[in-house]
């Protein structure tokens, strides 16, 4: 007969379950979603004007900066007070929020100062500072340690592939609804900015195996949530736009769906990645000893 002997067993406890986060709501999924939208239809057109296409880049020279102070108005009011938000500014040093704001507060002075001075090399600066200002929407969700959802060293880089897909996606709603046909070079162009936006959420879920992060990420990967991200959101898009891209004489329809459902898929989402998988870490004790008996 075995002599029975005690053993240790180290299991966390968890003190604490995972809760939802109430700091930030739709306010700050539509200041997120219009800031990567802005940023992305800007340096869309601008990089579409560099080509000889400039047709757009006037549209986008007013209307980028009103979606950014759109959404920088939407979460002034969610605070109650909209004026307190001017105290943001003075934290640029330590501060992502303070730097989107001044970040966004450039991008508005430029893009607007280079549609009403044309030609005095303005059009870059601006294109610059929308990128940053959307790399440090990403960074902001990168410093909350308390979400495990949002604290990945990559999040600037997904706000980037989805602010890319949701410019993308605009410039080629705005070329139907002129009146213009997308060429193959603005097709295979957004088949490809598609690809990579994909690839950039798929390796977003699988960032971390921390329990904390599978966990509040579990609704992006599997239901209703994955389908409509990355399904409609992704996959959809890219097969709508190879048929586009193959047959030129059904081009608009499947052309226009396959940019909408890129728009719609981004704004989800965002708010799937902001309302549902922003959850706090749970509090958990990791070195509890529990004694066994095994024989």
């Amino acid at each position: 007969m075995d002599t029975p002997t005690t053993r240790t067993e180290r299991r966390p406890l968890t003190l604490i379950a995972a809760t939802p986060q109430t700091l930030w709501g739709m306010p700050a999924v539509t200041n997120f979603a219009l800031g990567g939208l802005a940023a992305g239809f800007y340096v869309a057109a601008a990089g579409a004007a560099a080509l000889g296409a400039d047709e757009a880049m006037g549209l986008a020279a007013w209307i980028a900066p009103a979606l950014v102070l759109t959404g920088f108005a939407a979460v002034a009011g969610e605070a109650g007070r909209p004026l307190r938000g001017l105290r943001v500014f003075r934290g640029v040093a330590t501060s992502w929020m303070s730097r989107e704001l001044w970040l966004g507060s450039l991008f508005v002075l430029l893009a607007l100062a280079d549609n009403a001075l044309p030609r005095t090399g303005l059009r870059l600066p601006a294109a610059a500072a929308a990128v940053a200002l959307v790399l440090a929407q990403g960074a902001m969700l990168t410093s909350a340690r308390a979400i495990a959802a949002w604290s990945v060293p990559m999040m600037p880089l997904v706000f980037a592939a989805s602010a890319a897909v949701s410019g993308v996606g605009l410039l080629v709603l705005v070329e139907l609804m002129a009146g213009r046909l997308p060429g193959p070079a603005l097709l295979a162009t957004t088949l490809a900015v598609l690809g990579l936006g994909m690839l950039a959420w798929l390796a977003f879920l699988a960032a971390s195996s921390d329990p904390a992060f599978v966990q509040a990420t579990a609704p992006l990967r599997h239901g209703p949530k994955a389908i409509e991200i990355i399904v409609a959101g992704y996959v959809a898009p890219l097969a709508l736009g190879a048929l586009a891209l193959a047959f030129q004489a059904w081009a608009p329809g499947p052309t226009a769906l396959a940019a909408l459902l890129a728009l719609v898929g981004q704004v989800r989402a965002r708010s799937a990645l902001i309302l549902q998988a922003g959850q706090r870490r749970p509090v958990t004790l990791a070195t509890l000893t529990l004694p066994r008996r095994s024989s």
